[in-house]
């Protein structure tokens, strides 16, 4: 399904799932005297995929760890022996040390203790105990903006198949007006969801019914669980079908009918048989029908079509949520693509198309044609 033409474009300064590929780890100077928290804190950032970090247990070592290497950033405690935090970030600032710092720290953060801060230019503080999983990503947020995306006025569905087709590593939060949702992706492939202290594909669905959804893209954060099995295509088109069941009146009983509303604004039988005629002559082509958008049923059709009523509805949901002109899907060895006929959407040009005989590009370019001619 291809939803960008759709969506739009972000705003200026976001990040997009094309504008950071293959970033590198944040290489991030970790100083802890606590040696359970040293330990945990560090394989946690690790796991996340967006970390790679050099502990070390007081600010006279850190000094030691940056005279031997270069890091991204720094998050040291307060409190600690040898020398304490603020003491290193003094050094720092006699150094020229430039990279973002934040400090983390169980101690009241008393007046004169948070102007030191503020002068030292610190990019954020944390109180312990840290929850792991904000710390994560509030820390990403702070310290490594470069990957670290926001986007809003998009399309979810759309956006979620451009994370699959780039093959991005990526968590993906989702702001709703009173909550927040997280989607993780690896390589392209959405393997765990979080949502309303649900998880798998009851997080996904519920996610994805939100209305205008706000985004936070944490690029190369990993997740050890794994609750979605499902390729994203078929979670997608069952979340549409889904959707579309809640809000189709339930006195709709009679598909029949909303066919028999629609046949004034559909292409006359002969034109509507020349016109799929055309399209199994585009390379790749196995198949072709137009379809009522409103109860899937096929009006005429060319070749091999084998999706049922419930599924072609479900892909014209796909489309009129954000009155999209086209709609892509990839499934196994074929593409599903669907261009709308007329301003109101209410039937649809289908074609079936071999992913390996077909050009894609070529192929949207006819089907658009024709669809102009079928009007």
């Amino acid at each position: 399904m291809d939803r960008k033409r759709a969506a739009g474009l972000p705003p200026p300064g976001a990040t997009t799932a094309r504008e950071a590929p293959h970033l590198a780890p944040t290489s991030l100077l970790f100083v802890e005297d606590d040696p359970f928290v040293r330990l945990a804190i560090t394989r946690a950032l690790n796991r996340t995929g967006a970390f790679a970090v050099t502990p070390a247990e007081h600010g006279n070592r850190a000094l030691e760890v940056l005279a031997e290497q270069p890091v991204d950033a720094i998050l040291t405690d307060l409190q600690m022996p040898v020398m304490d935090g603020l003491t290193l970030l003094s050094h720092l600032v006699e150094r020229g040390v430039r990279v973002p710092v934040a400090v983390m720290t169980g101690q009241q953060i008393t007046p004169e203790i948070a102007d030191r801060l503020h002068r030292y230019g610190i990019a954020a503080s944390f109180t312990k105990p840290v929850d792991l999983g904000t710390l994560a990503q509030e820390l990403q947020r702070a310290v490594s903006p470069a990957t670290v995306g926001r986007i809003a006025g998009i399309i979810l569905f759309g956006f979620l198949q451009l994370i699959e087709v780039e093959r991005k590593t990526a968590l993906i939060v989702v702001h709703s007006t009173t909550t927040e949702g997280r989607l993780y992706f690896d390589r392209g492939t959405l393997v765990h969801a979080e949502a309303h202290r649900a998880s798998g594909l009851v997080a996904v669905y519920d996610i994805l019914s939100w209305p205008d959804p706000k985004l936070e893209i944490f690029y190369e954060r990993t997740c050890r669980e794994r609750t979605v099995e499902e390729p994203l295509q078929h979670v997608l088109m069952e979340a549409a079908r889904l959707q579309d069941e809640r809000a189709r009146p339930a006195s709709v009983t009679d598909p029949a009918a909303g066919a028999a509303a629609v046949q004034a604004d559909l292409p006359p039988a002969p034109n509507a048989r020349g016109v799929l005629r055309e399209a199994m002559q585009i390379q790749g082509a196995q198949g072709a029908a137009v379809v009522d958008s409103a109860t899937g049923e096929r009006l005429a059709s060319e070749g091999v079509v084998t999706l049922a009523p419930e599924k072609m509805r479900v892909l014209a949901a796909l489309g009129t949520e954000g009155r999209a002109e086209d709609v892509l899907i990839t499934v196994g060895r074929h593409y599903h693509l669907i261009q709308f006929l007329g301003s109101e959407q209410q039937a649809f040009l289908y074609l079936v198309l071999d992913r390996e005989m077909s050009n894609l590009g070529t192929a949207r370019r006819r089907l658009a044609a024709l669809a102009r001619q079928a009007q």
